[in-house]
């Protein structure tokens, strides 16, 4: 999610390198060959050739640097971006609109490439929500309902297919509930958002889903509060971190009228200046300011103010609260790397914090982080899970939960 960004300066000196060497290799037998027909002939061809040979040692550096093949990034037309601004956040999504056709998913861990993200609409609380994503958070909530909102950034929004079936964390909590209590009518409410801090979680919680009168939430959230907190000359605001989609906005329009080129290093390029993908552009779009891992984590305190607002407003609410620490998996191929061991820091010490809070408002707090096994089938990356370890979070999840119920007994339907 939060990746150490490339500097602007080095961004411009490889485009600058990128452009004018092409333009050399172009021009230079154009003025060098005659007759002028052979030369443009020798000038394309050369071009050419030069273009595939540049973007076999861009991809090869890529591989070495970063461990794994280049990327590369489709391009979305500009009218099929499910995202938009808003103005008291970075983004949401677009209500009741398609968010993206079935693609094979490109986690590190999906050696076998079982996995796809499949084709989901969004709801009417700009959500992905049920089996397809659609399915809506009736409001007014049905008398007799037992809502659960479940709140956090992309490792709860996050759906898998697996065989043609579709899994995410809050529907396989939803169906543990459902066969635990099948008298009772018990809704789980997917409100996650990829990319969202602990502040985005609470504003949109405040704006969006708290119209649906939840009786519970829960909380799973950590790691995108991480860059801010690294990020320099921080802000409590995470305004020296984050700025809104609508400064950014314009360059996908723009980028949408120029061609898709197939090649890696005018696709990364692209994608930096004018982007084509806001899948894999968004949180680039959205953030500003320089991550550096020497840094302190200066936003911890953020995150415990932010999350402790999250259990005051559902107090007064009367709506219960079950946190859930953050799992973060050090697979081998990772267990070095600094920006990896950084973040994994961070996470204990966001856990710490959530640990510290729970016990301070006397919340039920699960342990996911030493619950699920720190196994390859349980994660397609260092956070996200497999279906194997949504089951496992959602399994988890439900103990309090069931135990909540059961002392409700038949105040609920």
């Amino acid at each position: 999610i939060s990746k150490q960004k490339m500097s602007t300066p080095l961004k411009l000196l490889i485009t600058l390198f990128f452009l004018s060497s092409v333009a050399v290799v172009f021009l230079t037998p154009f003025w060098l060959v005659e007759p002028k027909l052979r030369a443009i002939s020798y000038s394309l061809g050369g071009g050419l050739i030069y273009l595939l040979i540049l973007d076999g040692v861009f991809r090869l550096v890529v591989r070495i640097a970063r461990g794994h093949p280049y990327q590369m990034r489709d391009k979305i037309p500009f009218k099929k971006m499910y995202v938009e601004p808003h103005p008291y956040l970075p983004y949401v999504l677009k209500k009741k609109f398609l968010l993206q056709h079935k693609q094979p998913t490109n986690y590190p861990l999906d050696l076998e490439n079982k996995y796809h993200f499949g084709q989901y609409y969004t709801n009417n609380l700009r959500h992905v929500n049920g089996p397809d994503g659609s399915r809506d958070v009736v409001i007014p909530k049905p008398q007799g309902m037992f809502r659960i909102n479940c709140l956090g950034g992309s490792t709860t929004q996050n759906y898998i297919q697996q065989g043609g079936e579709t899994f995410s964390y809050p529907m396989e909590l939803e169906e543990i509930l459902k066969n635990r209590f099948p008298e009772k009518n018990i809704e789980v409410n997917n409100c996650g958002m990829g990319g969202f801090s602990t502040a985005e979680v609470l504003i949109k919680f405040l704006l969006n889903s708290i119209d649906s009168k939840p009786d519970m939430v829960i909380l799973y959230h950590a790691y995108n509060d991480l860059a801010p907190s690294l990020t320099s000359d921080f802000q409590s605001d995470y305004f020296h971190a984050r700025r809104n989609l609508g400064e950014r906005y314009h360059l996908y329009k723009w980028a949408s009228l120029v061609p898709y080129i197939p090649l890696a290093l005018p696709n990364y390029l692209m994608n930096i200046f004018l982007p084509q993908n806001s899948r894999q552009t968004l949180l680039t779009a959205t953030s500003k300011g320089t991550i550096d891992l020497n840094n302190e984590f200066k936003g911890l305190e953020t995150y415990r103010r932010n999350i402790e607002h999250l259990i005051h407003i559902c107090k007064g609410n009367e709506i219960s609260l079950v946190f859930s620490t953050f799992c973060h998996f050090l697979y081998p191929e990772i267990e070095n790397n600094l920006r990896h061991l950084k973040y994994r820091e961070g996470t204990l010490d966001e856990n710490r914090v959530l640990e510290e809070l729970a016990d301070k408002h006397d919340l039920p707090l699960v342990d996911n982080f030493n619950l699920v096994p720190c196994e390859k089938k349980y994660f397609v990356d260092s956070v996200h899970f497999s279906p194997e370890g949504m089951r496992e979070v959602a399994k988890n999840l439900s103990k309090p939960i069931i135990a909540h119920l059961d002392s409700m007994g038949s105040n609920i339907l």
